[in-house]
Parts: C-alpha cells; structure tokens; sequence
C-alpha cells in the first residue's frame, strides 16, 4: 500500500476525526449556499398568488388561428398565442414552422392520456417534492394539473416575458422569449422564482419545441452523447419506453448519480430533424445546471422530443454511520441559482437540415461568441502526437516499488529514432515524470532524480526543440495520494454534500486518491508553472479532472458551486497558457475550448444505448480546423483496422503511448496497464500508419468538415470545403459505386469535387 506523507501532523487529530467529518458534514449541509441567494420569497409564498378574476390554463393545444406576430427578423417571424404563452416560428424563405407545442395534426392520435397528456400540451414542466419529508417522492406536472395561470403576460421588443403561476403548489416561474436573427431563445428568470414548502428539483420550458411523431416523415434527435448518436424516428422500437437523460458536462460526484455507464456530454447541444428542417439547440447560459432529456416516439407520447432540464436540487445520500453505510437519501436544501439559465434554437432550412449542418451552426457560435479561433497556419506534414511514460509504482511486500520506464536520456532516443523515419512534426507528452511516477498525485516538482531530475528533463526538452518539437508535460492536479504540496485530505479534500471527503480507487492494491478542492489545486498549480517554464516546457497536457469533471465542493474553506468549478478551471487554464504559450486538456469538455489548443484522445465513441440508432462523429466535425484533435492512443486499440480508418474518417491524427526498453516492468503497476509501449516494436506501425493518414488529411489540416454521410452500410464520407472527400469502407468486400471503387478495409481520397 502507498505509505502516505502527512508530515508530521499529531497523531491526537486522528483521535477527533469521526468528530470534525460529521460536524463539518451538518455545517455544509445546513448553511452552504452555492449561490449565496438563500430561498426569495418561500415564507410567504401563500399571499402572492390571488386566483380571483385569474383564468385557469385550459387542457389540449392553442387555436393555430389564435396566434399574433410579436417580432420580426430578415429570415424569421415570431407568433404568439397570448392566452396559452405557446409560440411559432416562421422561416419566411420557406415557410417552414416550428411550434412550442405538439403538431395539431397528429394530436388526435395522441395515445398517452391523463396528466401526461397535459403535460405534453403545457409550455412549461415541473418536478418538485416535499424535502422536509426524506421518504416522499417527487411529482411532475404542467399547468393544468395544477390549476397554473399566466400572469404578467407582456409584449416586449422582439419577444415576450410571462409568470407561469401554479398555485396549488405555490410556484410562480417567470420566463422570458426573445426572437433573434437566426434563434428564438427562451429564458428562465432565477431571480423572480418563488417557492411555498415544496421544494422545486427541475424544469423543463417549452419541452415539446419542433417535435414531431415519427409517421409521415424521415427524421432524427441528435444527442450530445461521447462525440454524438443520433436516434432515428421509428414507430417500432425495442423497449420504447426508455429516455435519455444526462448532465451537461458530466456527472457531479458530490450528489447521488444512477450509474449509467454512458459517455459524458462535453457539448451543451441537441438537435432535431424533420423531413426538410431541423433545429439546433445551444444551452447558451446556465448550462452547468442543465440537463439533456430526450423521449424517442412511444416513450413519452408519440413525438420525438429533445429538451433542457434545468436542475435545481440534487439528490444526495446522508450518511449517518461511515462503519456501517447507513444513511438515507434526501434532496439539497438552497435551490441552485444561475445568473441565467437560456437556450438557443437556431433553424436550418432544407440545405442545411443534417447533423453537419447543425454543427456548422455550432462552430460559428463558438467562435462567434465564444472566442474560439481557427487554426491559421499549418506545417506541410500532419502532426504525430507521442506520449511518454517515465515511470509508475506497484505493489510490494512493505513498501511500494518504483518500475522506471523512460528516463530522460531514453525518452531523447524514442524521439531520435522517430524522427529517422522522417516523421519531423511530432509533439511530446511526457507522463508519470513526478515524484513516484504515473500513480502518484500531489508534489509534482521536481522531475524524478531515477529519470534525470530537472537537468535530465531540461535537455531533453532542449533536444526536441532542437528538432522544433515541442514537449508538453502531463499532470493531474485534481487527485492527491501523498500530502505533498501542504494538502491534508481533511482540510483540503473536495466534500460532498453530506460533508464527505470524495475519493477514487482505480486499482485495488493501492491506497484510493483523494480528490483535492478547486480552489487548493488552483493555487498549487499557479505556484508550479514558473517551474514548468524554468523546465522548458512549452505546455502542460492536463489530464484527468481539469476539463473534464465538475463536482460541487461542500468543503466550508474552498466552497464552490458547479459554475464555479467551471469558471476554476478556464482560470486555470487561461494562466498556464499566459505563463507557457500553450495548454492541452484531454477529452475536454467544450468550455475549455477557446483556452486550448490541442484536445487529446478526444473520445470517438457513444454510450451504445438501445435506442441509439447511429452514431457520428458530431464533436469532431464541429473540431475540424478549430483545434487540432486525437482519438485514442492508436497502439491500445481494441480493433486495429477499424479503428484506424474511424481515425482517418473523423480527421483525427495519430497518438501513440511509448516507453524506452523498460516496458515490461509496467505490467505490474497501479496505472498503466498497457502491455505493448516499447518503441522499438512499434517504429514500423508508426511508419505506415503515419504515412496513410498524412497523405489523406495533410491537405486538409485547416479546413472545416461541410458534410458527413453513410453512402451505404459500413462505407462513410467526409467532406472537407466541398471539394475534397474522402470515403472510408469498413466492409471486408470492395464499394463499387458510380465509377468510385473503395477496397475492402481501406479509404480512396477524392479531389476536385469529382
């Protein structure tokens, strides 16, 4: 077992500690307020809602005749129904209409019925519970249900505000729709919300926005699911009551998640197409505190929908005895309040009614709005991104054991002898360089003296740059298995809501890691970069949590909420890149993206749910000429063909994990488990592969993907400007089509629009 360093710390503290977690567990939970608003307007919440001379919301769908234009665009028309708060919108070069309610031609086949068929009618969704009472469960409901009303209804520049009043439940949520150029957006109030004793969970507004039943016309729900899946229409499907619902960035870790094995959203996007228009929707603010739910026809009614759930409590487990795990399950106490919470539906007409043209849309919010750049110069050759491990530890009989794999002078000749085979654009990753090697968290400076030490890592980094090869070091500050740093896991770990110090055990054998609060590693990481920069290095690979996971953190001295978390880390981010000229995160989510420059192992996969018909390459067509971007390391791959040409096909380039001669003494270690990183059995694989995919995406290193399709079953097509294609055929025969023959697991390039 890891034999932690607490330096010196009095062994009486430990005599207190069942003391000091429970305390601290009954503070947080009692005072800690993420947003610091406390609940507006809960005490006396009964007093404001006066149903006399007020008209309750009515069942079934506004009258198509009852709708007025409210605001007006060059490519858009906003109609609005004022007794419902239900709205249209027109694309006036075609006509085209997307509705906030179901289609009134297919009502009359609407086969759910009771309050669900309410629901489905009403522009605004409610779950709420009785938080007092831990046993009780929650309940969903609209405004009939409820006997709601609309109050405050007004017209306003380009759009209208509304209160949605329930009083039975003691609810008012104002809510605001504004018409743009090219989007409707629609906007919950945090700050106008009022509760009575129930306590409100989420919020879906307008959830039933451009659905459609699957009857009549071809069409899809795109899902923000790993790099994206799409969910065809049917009206058959297996296990049809299934929906998805997932967290925008990912679980938080310090509330209950039902395990679901899926991949993490990284994009606060979904979209949806019907016959010849689409829409695409952008969680534009708020997004931290937002859901993705989608309900596939048969689910839910018999439209396909795709919505925002807007959280506002979590539930959480509140353990009692740490010995025994007893405990119960309840919800947050304080609501969680965002400045704003809006999402975004931009339309796309007939040409661009396709999930390559919803991520155009994508692509130019982020750099439109979000700061994101183009790539603007490129080398003649692709780049070959090369990770490095230095070392790891396993298991011993007393004491933990050091395995080295790569020393300094190791890793300059890994370098050399890929740059013989004259691949010159490369960039390094070097991990597990710290102190005890790859498994090991907290006090990552110096560099190992067993590796070189600082003066071992100095010339190599000389030596690749000699070569204009820049080397990035890898790190994760979001875990600590030491102490080091001044981190004591009690004072500085990052706590739940139940006041409990979050850990992670990957492996068995060794002592779990603590995760470490935002705002300490903050801190640890700002003191460290002035010693990156003595280094040399030209960047760090964030790996591991930064980018990657947002958890609330209940710890009194380091509070943060979820937005803060995200803000921590962009901070974070920004400042590496100020003080060394550039950063890479892993599989990062796209908050980070206007910080970064290069994301690695982006992930090419999708959670591989019943309902998910087929998925795509979404993330990376939204990527392409934005940053550059890796799919996983191509020596550790499952499928080697397939997997090689799913490379070529999202315009990935290749990234390989290698060692010195020393690889084998891995085998054993706590962390890196890959069996086959020796250099040497690699150098020809490297050869070839980078030689296919540099002669098919050198050409197109800074262009956009326009368009990606199936042109039959197990063959797909990128295209880059229109005028560049490159068709991919993972069948074991050859695709034959209009004068095109693709060999069996193989691609052709195709030029010049031909």
């Amino acid at each position: 077992m890891t034999k932690r360093k607490w330096n010196g710390w009095l062994l009486v503290r430990l005599a207190f500690s069942a003391v000091v977690l429970v305390i601290t567990g009954w503070i947080a939970y009692l005072v800690w307020d993420p947003s610091g608003s406390g609940q507006e307007g809960t005490a006396s919440a009964a007093s404001l809602f006066d149903t006399a001379g007020q008209s309750p919301y009515k069942a079934g769908l506004p009258s198509e005749q009852g709708f007025k234009v409210f605001a007006e665009t060059n490519s858009l028309q906003l109609l609005v129904d004022e007794t419902t708060a239900h709205f249209q919108v027109v694309q006036k070069a075609t006509g085209n209409v997307w509705r906030s309610y179901p289609n009134p031609a297919n009502w009359k086949d609407e086969k759910i019925s009771g309050a669900w068929k309410n629901n489905l009618a009403s522009p605004i969704v409610v779950e709420y519970v009785n938080a007092k009472n831990y046993k009780s469960s929650s309940v969903t409901n609209g405004l009939v249900e409820n006997q709601g009303y609309l109050e405050d209804f007004k017209q306003k520049d380009n759009g209208f505000t509304v209160t949605f009043a329930f009083p039975k439940i003691q609810f008012k949520i104002p809510v605001e729709v504004t018409l743009r150029e090219d989007y409707v957006e629609t906007r919950l109030i945090d700050s106008g919300i009022v509760e009575g004793e129930l306590s409100l969970l989420n919020v879906k507004l307008y959830p039933l926005f451009g659905s459609e039943p699957s009857t009549g016309q071809e069409g899809y729900i795109l899902l923000p699911d790993g790099s994206g899946s799409l969910i065809q229409f049917q009206s058959d499907r297996t296990m049809p009551q299934l929906t998805y619902n997932e967290s925008v960035y990912g679980p938080d870790l310090s509330y209950y998640n039902e395990y679901t094995d899926r991949q993490r959203i990284a994009m606060p996007v979904y979209g949806m197409k019907s016959g010849e228009q689409a829409f695409l929707a952008i969680i534009a603010e708020g997004e931290s505190y937002a859901n993705v739910y989608a309900a596939p026809a048969g689910s839910v009614g018999i439209s396909n929908w795709v919505t925002s759930e807007w959280q506002y409590r979590k539930r959480f487990f509140q353990s009692v005895s740490k010995s025994s795990g007893e405990g119960f399950y309840t919800y947050s106490g304080d609501r969680f309040v965002s400045d704003s919470r809006a999402t975004r539906y931009y339309l796309l007409g007939p040409e661009k009614s396709n999930y390559a043209g919803m991520a155009e849309v994508y692509r130019n919010y982020l750099i439109g709005e979000k700061g994101v750049t183009p790539i603007k110069s490129v080398k003649p050759e692709i780049p070959l991104y090369v990770d490095l491990v230095g070392a790891d530890i396993e298991k011993g009989l007393f004491f933990d054991s050091y395995l080295k794999a790569t020393t300094t002078d190791e890793a300059e000749s890994v370098v050399r002898q890929i740059h013989e085979r004259g691949i010159g654009h490369m960039q390094i990753h070097y991990a597990g360089w710290q102190q005890d090697g790859y498994s090991t968290h907290g006090g990552y400076l110096p560099v190992d003296k067993r590796l070189g030490g600082n003066q071992g890592m100095k010339d190599f980094i000389a030596y690749a740059h000699s070569l204009d090869i820049p080397v990035y070091l890898t790190a994760d500050y979001t875990l600590n298995t030491n102490g080091d740093d001044g981190f004591w896991w009690r004072r500085d770990g990052l706590r739940n809501l139940a006041g409990t110090v979050l850990e992670e055990q990957l492996n068995p054998d060794q002592d779990a890691s603590t995760y470490v609060s935002p705002k300490f590693y903050r801190k640890v990481i700002a003191s460290d970069l002035d010693a990156y920069k003595a280094l040399g290095a030209d960047g760090i690979d964030y790996e591991g949590g930064i980018a990657q996971e947002v958890i609330t953190d209940f710890n009194s001295r380091y509070s943060a909420s979820r937005a803060d978390v995200v803000q921590i880390q962009r901070d974070i981010l920004q400042q590496s890149h100020e003080t060394l000229g550039s950063v890479v995160a892993s599989n990062a989510n796209f908050y980070a993206l206007d910080k970064l420059d290069h994301v690695h192992r982006l992930t090419g996969d999708y959670s591989y749910d019943v309902f998910v018909t087929e998925p795509i390459p979404f993330a990376q067509i939204v990527l392409h000429g934005l940053k550059t971007y890796t799919l996983e390391w191509s020596n550790v791959r499952d499928e080697w063909d397939d997997e090689f040409l799913r490379m070529i096909e999202f315009g990935a380039y290749p990234a390989y994990v290698l060692t010195g001669e020393q690889a084998e003494n891995l085998r054993r270690s706590y962390s890196v488990w890959y069996y086959s990183m020796n250099v040497k059995d690699w150098l020809d694989r490297i050869e070839e592969e980078y030689a296919q995919a540099n002669e098919a995406l050198a050409p197109v290193q800074d262009r956009f993907i326009t368009d990606h399709r199936t042109l039959a079953e197990g063959v797909k097509e990128t295209v880059y400007g229109g005028d560049y294609r490159i068709i991919v055929n993972y069948n074991e025969t050859a695709y034959v089509q209009d004068g095109l023959t693709v060999p069996a697991n193989n691609f052709i390039v195709v030029k010049g629009g031909a």
